[in-house]
C-alpha cells in the first residue's frame, strides 16, 4: 500500500497487476470463507414496471421524514414503503439529488437545477431555479452532481461548477479543459478534470491537488472520507489511492511524504475489469463500491473484500449507478434495470437452494469448527467455503448430535432413514449393526459410554468405545415411532412416542438391554400427539405440544400445565415446541397459533428459573417452519434450520431494536377529485427564497363546507423491508371514542361527520413491536347552511309571526265555542237531575248483589280447603308407598333419584321389592319405575293400584320373570279397572329390571318394559346403551303393536349404571317450543357419567331448569340411576 504516484507509477502497474493474478486462488478462498460464516442479506428489488418509471435510476436520497426520493430518467420518483409518486421537473430526466440539513430535497436534471416543495395543493413538486443562473451559463446542460452544504449548494455539469449561495447569488467556475464529476467530501469540494487533473475548492478558487495531475487520464467516481489522515479515492478501471487531507492545507508547509499513495485490494483485477462508478463509506468503516457489471463490493480498511451483491445473490442487475445509506441502515441501489436495496447490516443472513442446499432442513451443528446440517435428501457441511453433500449417504436425514466420546474427542452421530451414521469429515459411514430407521439421539450422562436413539419402532441402545459405535439392540417393551428422549435425574428415560403421548421407562441396566415396562402418560388439553416432544429443563421433565407446555408432577403422577413460558401455553391455546437449551439456561423455541402461522422466540434465563421471553428479536425471519436450533457458544450467533433453508442470526450484526420509525399522513381527500391534503403543507409564499426549512411536522387546521364531511385518510409508515408487518391504529378526535385495533389497512373512511372540529390521529406499529408517535390532521367541518345564524334569525321571526297569528285566531274560536258550551251545560244539568235518582236505586241494588257474591265466595273458599287438604293427605299416602330408597338400595348399590311430580301427588312412582334373603348372593333384586296414565289425584290413585298389584305379583305369586310379571300385571289392571265391561282407557307405562349378582364382580340385568326403555352404561367402553320395551300397555283398551312382553338380558360390571326414566322430562318443551329429547338427555349423562351419583343428579336438574326456563311443567318427572 506503499506505492508512491510519480511518473514510475505507470512502470510498476503491470508488476503488481501480474502479482495479484498470482493471488487469485488464495483470494476466491478467502471469499468462499467469508460466504461459508456470513450468507446471504435479503435483497428487495423494484422492477420498473412496479414504480411505473424508466429502468435506469441515477441518484438516491432520503428527506428528514423517511421517504425515500430516486432521481430517474421521468423525473423524481418519491417512494414511502407503500406508494410510489412521480415528481416532474418539468419534464426534464433527474440525474442527481441531495438532502439538506433541513430536509429539503435538491435536484439537478438536464438543463434544469431547483428543489422540492409543497404546492398551492399541498403536493410536493419541483420548484426550478434556474431563472437565477446568469445567461450566460445558459443552457445548464445535464447537471451531473448535486451537493447541499450548510451554507450553500454546489452543482456541476461539463463546463460549470455552480454555488447558489444564502443571498440566491450564483457563482460559478469553468474548467480547464472540461469538467468530469465533482464531490463534496467531510466539506471539501473535489472536482475532476478530464486531461488535467484533480482539483479542489480553496478560498473560491479551484486547485490542484498536490499530485493530482496523475489522475489527468484517469476517472474518478468516487471519493470518500478514508479516515481522520486520508481521503479514498476511486477511479474506474486504475484502482483505488489515497490522498493526505494534510495536503490539501495551503498553509502546512511540514508534509514531505507523497500526498497520493497507492490502496491496494484483494482483487484490483476485478475492480479494473468490472469498472468502479459510486462508492460510499458505511458506518462499520468499511467501504461500498458499486461497479458497471460487478455489482456492489465490499471491502474493508485494509482492501480486503468482505462481501459482494449481485445477481447471483439475488441483485436484479449487476451495472449499479448510485449508492445510499437510509436511515434504517438499508443501502439503496440505483440500477441500470430497475432499484434495489438491500439491508447490509441485518442480524438476519441466509443460504438457499442457490447456494447449494438440497431438501429441507431437519438439523444443524457446528462439528470440529464446520457447520453441518440434514435434509431429506441426506447430510450437508461447509466445506473451504462452499456446501457440499457428505458421502456415504442420500437418503433423508434426521437428527445431528455432538457426542463426546471416553478418549476425550467427539463425534458426530446421525439418525437417518436407512440407518444411524457416524460422519467424519465430509465422509458418513454406517455404525456397527445400524441399519435402523432412526429419528433422535441422546448422550446418557449417567452412562456415558450409551446413547440411546430414537427408532421407527421403540428406543434403541448405542455403545461407544474408543470412538467406535456399536448398536447394541432396542430396549425391551418401548414401541411406536420416537421423536424425541430425555434422560431425567435418576437416569430413567423418558421419550415421545407418536400418536400416543409421553413413556416412562425405569432403566435397569442398557448394556444388557433391561429396563421395566414403559408408563404411557398422556398430556393436558388431549392433543394429538403428533408433534410432541419431551426435554429435560432445570432439572424437571417438560413436554412440548400443540395445546402448550407441560411438566410432569411426582406429586400427582401426571403431567400439568406449564406456565413458565407464559399464561398462552397453559391454557391449551398456543401450541409450543421446544427445539434447544444452551448452555446459559436460555430456551430456543417455535410457538405456533396454528400450523402456517409459527414464530421463533428465545427465553432468557435468570436466577430462581425464571425466564424473559423475546419474541420480537426474530421477527424478521420470515414465517416458516422451524426444525432445529444452534446457538453458537456466545448465544450471539444463531443458527436456524427451517422449511426455507439455513439462517443465520447475529445478534451484534446491526441494532435494529430500535430503528427510526414514523408514520405519515400521505392523502386527505373529500372525494376522487378534491385533495385537502397531499403529504406536505404549503406555506403560502409565491416568491422565491431561499429555503431554510420545510413545515413537514407542522399541524394546520382546514375549514371545509358542511358538503364535504366525507373523508378518506391514507397514511404509510417508511419501514423498508418489512411493510407487509406494519399495523396501524387511528382515532379521529371528536367521533371515535377509542383508538381502533391493530389492523394493516392503510386507508379509512368517515363519512357524514356532523359539523364541528376533529383531529384525526393515527399511529404505526412495527414487527419489534414498537410504536410510532401519532401523526395528527386537523379540520372543522362548517356548519350547514340551514344552520348559519341568519338562517336561525328566520325561522325565528316566522316561528313568531305563526304564533301571534294562532293566538288572534284560536281567541275568536274560543269566545264562540263558550257560547255554544253555556248552552250545552245547561241542558245537560237538567238532564242530570233526572238521572239522579236512578243512579241511587241501581247502587241500591248492586249492593245488594255485591253481598250475595261474598257469601258464594266463602262457600267456594271453604270447599277448595277441604279438597286440597285431602290431596295433601294423598300425597302422604302416596309417599307412604313409595320405598325408601336408601333402606332398599343404600348398602346394595349407589343410586340418585329424582322425583318431580307436576302437581302434589303424581302418577309416577318408583317400586323395588328383594326375593330372597337380604345381603344373600341369589338375592334377586325388582326395581321399576312406572308411569300411569294422567297425573294429579286420578293419576295418584293409579299408582296405588300399580304398586300394590306388583307386590302381590312378586311377594305373593312368586312370579320371578319380568315379562311375566308385566303380563300378569296387564291382566290385574283389566280386572281391577273393569275394562271388560267398561270403556276405560286408564292404564300404565312400566320399565321393570331383575337385578342378579354373579360372581367376580358380575351382574345378570334383566329388563322388560311396557312402552318404557332404560339405558345401560359400560364404565369400559364408556358408552351407553339403550334397552327397548314392547310396544305395548299395562291396561287400556288401544290396540298394542306387539303380542306379548318380551326380556332383555344383559350381562354387568361393578361400576356400570341402570338409567330407568319417565317421559315427562324428554317430553318438556322450552319457550321455542322445542323438547328436551333423549339424545340431550344421554348427552348430559354420558359428560357427567363418572361423578358422583347426587352431583350426577344435581347437573340434570340443572340443565332441565336452564332448559325449561319459565315455562311449566307438563307432566310428572322421575329418573332413577344405580350404579352396580
Amino acid at each position: 500500500m506503499g506505492l508512491a504516484v510519480g511518473r514510475s507509477m505507470a512502470k510498476k502497474r503491470d508488476l503488481l497487476r501480474t502479482s495479484f493474478i498470482l493471488l487469485l486462488v488464495l483470494i476466491s478462498q478467502v471469499n468462499a470463507i467469508w460466504a461459508q460464516t456470513t450468507g446471504r442479506f435479503p435483497v428487495m428489488n423494484f422492477h420498473h414496471r412496479e414504480y411505473n418509471g424508466h429502468a435506469q435510476s441515477w441518484a438516491i436520497t432520503q428527506d428528514n421524514r423517511g421517504l425515500i426520493y430516486i432521481a430517474n430518467n421521468v423525473g423524481v420518483i418519491e417512494y414511502d414503503g407503500s406508494e410510489w409518486r412521480h415528481i416532474s421537473i418539468n419534464g426534464a430526466l433527474a440525474r442527481c439529488l441531495d438532502t439538506d440539513k433541513n430536509g429539503r430535497i435538491w435536484v439537478g436534471g438536464q438543463d434544469e437545477f431547483g428543489y422540492l416543495a409543497a404546492d398551492s395543493t399541498n403536493t410536493l413538486s419541483f420548484h426550478s431555479l434556474s431563472q437565477h443562473i446568469p445567461e450566460t451559463a445558459k443552457p445548464l446542460g445535464m447537471i451531473r452532481q448535486l451537493y447541499a452544504s450548510d451554507s450553500s449548494i454546489y452543482f456541476s455539469s461539463f463546463t460549470t461548477l455552480f454555488r447558489l449561495n444564502k443571498d440566491l447569488t450564483v457563482s460559478e467556475w469553468s474548467p480547464k479543459t472540461q469538467f468530469h464529476r465533482s464531490y463534496l467530501t467531510d466539506g471539501v469540494l473535489f472536482i475532476h478534470q478530464r486531461d488535467y487533473g484533480l482539483c479542489y475548492l480553496s478560498n473560491d478558487s479551484l486547485r490542484l491537488v498536490p499530485g493530482g495531475d496523475y489522475f489527468a487520464p484517469q476517472l474518478i467516481y468516487a471519493i470518500l472520507p478514508f479516515n481522520q489522515k486520508y481521503f479514498l479515492i476511486c477511479t474506474q478501471n486504475d484502482g483505488f489511492y489515497l490522498l493526505s487531507r494534510q495536503a490539501l492545507d495551503p498553509n502546512f508547509t511540514g508534509y514531505t511524504k507523497p500526498a497520493i499513495v497507492k490502496f491496494s485490494t484483494s482483487d484490483d483485477n476485478f475492480f479494473a475489469s468490472s469498472k468502479v462508478y459510486a462508492g460510499l463509506k458505511l458506518d462499520d468503516n468499511t467501504f461500498a463500491i458499486s461497479t458497471y457489471s460487478g455489482g456492489v463490493v465490499f471491502i474493508d480498511t485494509t482492501g480486503n473484500i468482505t462481501r459482494r451483491i449481485d445477481t447471483s445473490v439475488g441483485l436484479q442487475d449487476n451495472t449499479a449507478w448510485y449508492l445510499y445509506m437510509d436511515n434504517q441502515k438499508n443501502l439503496w441501489i440505483a440500477l441500470n434495470n430497475g432499484i434495489s436495496y438491500t439491508p447490509i447490516f441485518s442480524q438476519l443472513t441466509s443460504w438457499t437452494e442457490n447456494d447449494g442446499i438440497k431438501g429441507v432442513l431437519q438439523s444443524v451443528v457446528r462439528f470440529k469448527n464446520h457447520i453441518y446440517f440434514t435434509t431429506n435428501v441426506g447430510i450437508f457441511w461447509f466445506s473451504n467455503g462452499r456446501i457440499e453433500q457428505v458421502t456415504g449417504l442420500s437418503d433423508l436425514s434426521w437428527k445431528l448430535r455432538t457426542i463426546h466420546t471416553m478418549n476425550g474427542d467427539e463425534a458426530l452421530l446421525a439418525t437417518t432413514s436407512s440407518g444411524i451414521f457416524q460422519v467424519e469429515g465430509g465422509k458418513a459411514t454406517l455404525i456397527e449393526n445400524g441399519k435402523y430407521h432412526s429419528y433422535c439421539l441422546l448422550q446418557s450422562k449417567l452412562y456415558p459410554k450409551i446413547t440411546y436413539v430414537g427408532l421407527r419402532e421403540g428406543v434403541g441402545v448405542i455403545a461407544e468405545n474408543n470412538g467406535r459405535f456399536k448398536f447394541l439392540g432396542e430396549l425391551t417393551g418401548t414401541k411406536g415411532e420416537v421423536y424425541s428422549l430425555a434422560e431425567d435425574l435418576n437416569g430413567d428415560l423418558w421419550y415421545s412416542e407418536r400418536y400416543k403421548g409421553i413413556n416412562y421407562v425405569d432403566m435397569v441396566n442398557p448394556y444388557q438391554l433391561v429396563s421395566e415396562k414403559p408408563i404411557l402418560y398422556t398430556l393436558p388439553f388431549n392433543p394429538r400427539y403428533d408433534d410432541i416432544a419431551v426435554v429435560m429443563i432445570d432439572g424437571e421433565v417438560k413436554a412440548s405440544a400443540e395445546c402448550g407446555l407441560s411438566k410432569f408432577s411426582h406429586q400427582s403422577n401426571m403431567f400439568e400445565p406449564d406456565s413458565s413460558l407464559g399464561l398462552e401455553f397453559a391454557n391449551g391455546t398456543t401450541g409450543l415446541r421446544i427445539l434447544n437449551q444452551d448452555q446459559n439456561g436460555n430456551i430456543w423455541f417455535e410457538a405456533y397459533n396454528f400450523s402456517a402461522n409459527r414464530w421463533l422466540e428465545r427465553a432468557v434465563k435468570y436466577p430462581k428459573n425464571i425466564y424473559r421471553r423475546e419474541p420480537a428479536q426474530f421477527r424478521t425471519i420470515p414465517e416458516t417452519i422451524f426444525y432445529d436450533i444452534f446457538p453458537e457458544d456466545n448465544n450471539k450467533v444463531v443458527w436456524i434450520a427451517c422449511t426455507d433453508g439455513l439462517f443465520r442470526f447475529d445478534e451484534d450484526a446491526g441494532n435494529l431494536k430500535n430503528p427510526i420509525f414514523r408514520v405519515l399522513i400521505r392523502q386527505v381527500s373529500a372525494g376522487p377529485d378534491h385533495i385537502l391534503f397531499n403529504g406536505v403543507y404549503y406555506d403560502g409564499n409565491e416568491g422565491i427564497t431561499f429555503p431554510t426549512s420545510l413545515p413537514y411536522n407542522e399541524v394546520k387546521s382546514t375549514t371545509l363546507p358542511y358538503r364535504n364531511n366525507s373523508l378518506t385518510f391514507t397514511y404509510s409508515a417508511p419501514f423498508f423491508g418489512q411493510q407487509q408487518k406494519l399495523l396501524y391504529s387511528y382515532m379521529l378526535v371528536g367521533f371515535d371514542k377509542t383508538w381502533s385495533d391493530w389492523q394493516p389497512n392503510q386507508r379509512k373512511e368517515y363519512t357524514n361527520l356532523p359539523f364541528g372540529t376533529y383531529q384525526f390521529n393515527v399511529k404505526a406499529k412495527n414487527l419489534f413491536n414498537i410504536e410510532s408517535p401519532a401523526e395528527t390532521f386537523q379540520f372543522t367541518i362548517q356548519k350547514p347552511l340551514y344552520l348559519q345564524w341568519w338562517a336561525i334569525t328566520g325561522y325565528v321571526v316566522a316561528l313568531l309571526l305563526i304564533i301571534w297569528l294562532s293566538i288572534r285566531i284560536n281567541t275568536q274560536l274560543l269566545r264562540n265555542s263558550n257560547i255554544k258550551l253555556q248552552q250545552l251545560v245547561d241542558e245537560r244539568t237538567l238532564e242530570l237531575s233526572k238521572s239522579e235518582q236512578a243512579l241511587i236505586e241501581k247502587n241500591v241494588e248492586l249492593q245488594r248483589q255485591k253481598e250475595e257474591i261474598l257469601t258464594q265466595r266463602d262457600e267456594l273458599e271453604e270447599h277448595n280447603r277441604h279438597i286440597n287438604d285431602s290431596i295433601i293427605y294423598a300425597q302422604t299416602i302416596q309417599q307412604a308407598i313409595l320405598p325408601d330408597l336408601s333402606q332398599s338400595l343404600g348398602n346394595i348399590f349407589e343410586h340418585f333419584l329424582i322425583y318431580k311430580p307436576k302437581e302434589l301427588v303424581s302418577g309416577d312412582f318408583y317400586w323395588i321389592s328383594h326375593a330372597g334373603p337380604k345381603s344373600n348372593p341369589n338375592e334377586k333384586i325388582f326395581i321399576a319405575v312406572v308411569d300411569c296414565t294422567g297425573h294429579g289425584v286420578p293419576g295418584a290413585f293409579m299408582s296405588l293400584i300399580g304398586s300394590r298389584l306388583l307386590s302381590e305379583i312378586v311377594n305373593e305369586k312368586k312370579i320371578y320373570n319380568p315379562a311375566d310379571i308385566l303380563t300378569e300385571l296387564s291382566a290385574s289392571i283389566k280386572v281391577a279397572l273393569h275394562q271388560n265391561v267398561s270403556e276405560s282407557f286408564d292404564g300404565m307405562d312400566i320399565a321393570l329390571c331383575l337385578i342378579e349378582s354373579k360372581p367376580n364382580d358380575m351382574f345378570s340385568v334383566t329388563f322388560a318394559g311396557a312402552n318404557r326403555p332404560i339405558f345401560c352404561y359400560s364404565k369400559a367402553e364408556n358408552r351407553i346403551q339403550t334397552l327397548k320395551g314392547n310396544r305395548k300397555s299395562i291396561g287400556g283398551l288401544l290396540p298394542d303393536v306387539d303380542l306379548e312382553f318380551t326380556n332383555w338380558r344383559v350381562p354387568m360390571h361393578k361400576g356400570d349404571m341402570i338409567i330407568m326414566y319417565t317421559d315427562g322430562l324428554t317430553d318438556q318443551n322450552n319457550s321455542s317450543k322445542r323438547k328436551f329429547t333423549t339424545a340431550r338427555f344421554q348427552t348430559y349423562l354420558l359428560a357427567n357419567i363418572e361423578k358422583p351419583m347426587e352431583e350426577i343428579s344435581s347437573v340434570l336438574l340443572q340443565e332441565f331448569n336452564e332448559f325449561t326456563g319459565s315455562e311449566p311443567q307438563r307432566d310428572d318427572i322421575t329418573i332413577l340411576g344405580i350404579r352396580l
